[in-house]
């Protein structure tokens, strides 16, 4: 065979061989020209929008070759597209399994499963009663449920604001988690209101399908505060004083009771720092009401406040008015003046002889009833004290103070000018001491009162000591003790009980150094006192009977 045959027929054989190739590949596009085509594996998402029972499928963010789509809706029912999108109406609620099927020419299926649940809920219907019981920061409402939306409730409640309509988890909101009957009233309390302030309320429920339905809005106003003033100025004496009290506008609802706060310490005045006042009865809006304040100090500038006491406990003040009493004609020769008003250790004579506390000494009602108006001590551990200076060693010397001792078993000290560490430095004291008696007599204490007179400042010696008895009562007594050159008394209960003009000497020793104690003696032999004192006052002059009684009266 010659070259030019040999070449025929391996090109017919290529020929033939690339026939055979092209007819072995699949797939192949007819008519026209035969080109092989380019399938991609589909993918996609089921998406679903459910209303009730019908429901809206769409396959979303596909790629990939897709032909048809086999929708299986879980029920037994199906169907096919070639679109992305089919609507389905269930005929009965339930939980089903939904499969669509992605397929191409290419045999490259792809199954979307995606359970759906549907049901015939409706959006629950509430209703909402008017608001009740308002106060000027509460109001009560009640709120029922008269449909389900044919599911479980799983939440109902109120929602309020001051802007109409409120929103539901946006405002103020009262949920309460779970069912409740159909046509059971539920009952809420809203607190924490402004008041004279229109709110708007609104109930809701929602079901287990996530339907919320609501009531319409109702509104209301809380109430209004009531006013109160002091018009006018105080009339102030010595220790009493009359102020006008007004009631301004009764409140909505109405105040339950009306009062006035005083204090020479705390301005403005409160129920708490200074209560509970002077109540005031009678009070009508528009009418002045004299109210009288007694037991004031002398030359003192007081805060005044009125206020009205709603049923709740609620206090609404007015504003605070303060005027001054008139000088005490006692006040002659004061150098301390120990009121314990209000729980108080200052002197209030303006010689800044302010008291001290040591070991805790508590307060407890004067003898007017007055609270936290008497130092009380417990007599095992606490006392107070001034500090010594040269007002507190008077060439003549009166002190005055009332005393509630408890049952005196032992002896107790009342005061005593000493170091409380070694005695030294001794000037004046008192004590109380039991009393003993015979026959049916009632107990009695004996009250002593010393001076330190000859006595070089030397401890122990020189006391000059004057003494009487008085029942033991448990009740308030007044004591004073005056001195002035050879002269000595002791007044109880503004009587005269002991007078001397015999004394030793014509002076008091000048015994600088040792602090005056009211309830304790010395750190070795502390004598502490039990029982209350008040209205503690020392003089740098001998008072005069007249005066006296005119203290024991106050």
């Amino acid at each position: 065979m010659n070259t030019s045959n040999v070449s025929y027929l391996i090109s017919f054989i290529l020929i033939a061989l690339a026939g055979i190739s092209l007819w072995a590949c699949d797939p192949w596009e007819l008519p026209n020209k035969k080109t092989k085509r380019e399938c991609i594996t589909p993918s996609g998402n089921l998406a679903v929008q459910i209303q009730q029972q019908k429901v809206d499928f769409s396959i979303t963010n596909t790629t990939g070759t897709i032909d048809q789509i086999s929708w299986d809706f879980g029920n037994g029912s199906s169907t096919a597209t070639t679109g992305m999108t089919v609507s389905y109406t269930y005929p009965a609620p339930g939980t089903y399994t939904v499969k669509v099927t992605l397929t191409n020419t290419c045999n490259q299926p792809i199954t979307l499963i995606r359970e759906v649940n549907v049901s015939n809920a409706v959006a629950p219907t509430v209703t909402l009663q008017p608001a009740t019981d308002l106060t000027t920061g509460t109001a009560k409402i009640q709120m029922a449920i008269t449909s389900n939306g044919n599911a479980t409730i799983t939440q109902y409640g109120i929602c309020y604001s001051k802007t109409n309509p409120p929103t539901p988890g946006v405002d103020p909101t009262i949920p309460i988690s779970g069912s409740l009957a159909i046509n059971t009233s539920v009952p809420f309390s809203l607190t924490g209101l402004e008041a004279n302030t229109v709110y708007y309320v609104l109930s809701f429920a929602t079901n287990a399908a996530t339907k919320t339905g609501t009531s319409n809005v109702q509104s209301f106003r809380t109430g209004i505060f009531p006013s109160v003033s002091v018009t006018g100025n105080p009339t102030a004496g010595v220790s009493t004083a009359t102020i006008n009290f007004v009631v301004n506008n009764a409140g909505n609802p109405a105040a339950a009771s009306y009062g006035v706060l005083y204090s020479s310490t705390s301005n403005p005045p409160t129920i708490d720092n200074s209560g509970p006042g002077v109540t005031v009865g009678n009070a009508s809006a528009g009418g002045n009401t004299a109210v009288n304040l007694t037991n004031l100090l002398p030359n003192t500038t007081y805060y005044c406040r009125p206020y009205a006491k709603l049923a709740s406990g609620e206090i609404v003040y007015g504003d605070t008015v303060s005027f001054k009493t008139q000088a005490d004609p006692l006040a002659e020769g004061l150098v301390a003046y120990l009121p314990f008003t209000n729980g108080s250790l200052l002197d209030v004579s303006g010689n800044s002889n302010h008291a001290n506390g040591a070991g805790g000494p508590g307060f407890t009602a004067d003898r007017r009833g007055v609270l936290n108006s008497a130092i009380l001590f417990n007599g095992k551990s606490n006392y107070i004290y001034l500090s010594d200076n040269a007002s507190l060693r008077p060439d003549a010397l009166s002190i005055s103070l009332w005393v509630k001792p408890g049952i005196v078993e032992e002896k107790m000290q009342i005061y005593n000018k000493s170091n409380f560490a070694d005695s030294q430095n001794e000037m004046y004291s008192s004590t109380m001491s039991p009393t003993t008696v015979s026959g049916n007599r009632d107990p009695e204490m004996t009250i002593s009162t010393d001076i330190k007179q000859n006595s070089n400042c030397q401890p122990v010696v020189g006391w000059q000591t004057f003494s009487t008895s008085i029942p033991m009562d448990l009740t308030w007594h007044h004591i004073v003790f005056t001195y002035a050159g050879r002269s000595a008394r002791m007044y109880i209960d503004g009587a005269l009980r002991y007078s001397t003009n015999e004394l030793p000497a014509s002076t008091i020793d000048q015994c600088p150094g040792g602090d005056l104690r009211f309830g304790a003696q010395l750190l070795n032999y502390p004598q502490y006192f039990n029982g209350a004192m008040d209205e503690i006052r020392i003089y740098r002059r001998s008072l005069s009977a007249s005066e006296v009684q005119t203290l024991y009266n106050q």
